[in-house]
């Protein structure tokens, strides 16, 4: 039988340090009241509220599993769920 191949770890580069990097770390790293929700992701602190599976019931919208979305990463295409 063969060898199967060995799995090595190597160091990968760092992102760039743009200035926009730059202040995404500075926005993440500010001190905010932990009852504040802020996505970990980008650090944004806009929500957008959202149902999944809503049944309409006698002409209004009833049910559904709520979920609690970044309005920033959601403009860019990415669904980051915050409260579960």
């Amino acid at each position: 039988m063969t060898e199967k191949p060995k799995f090595h770890v190597i160091t990968g580069t760092p992102a760039p340090d743009t200035p926009k990097e730059q202040a995404m770390k500075r926005v993440r790293s500010m001190p905010r009241p932990p009852t504040m929700i802020s996505c970990h992701r980008c650090g944004g602190a806009e929500v957008i509220q959202t149902k999944i599976g809503m049944m309409y019931k006698d002409g209004k919208a009833t049910g559904g599993t709520r979920q609690l979305l970044c309005a920033l990463c959601f403009m860019r295409g990415e669904r980051v769920v915050l409260v579960k």
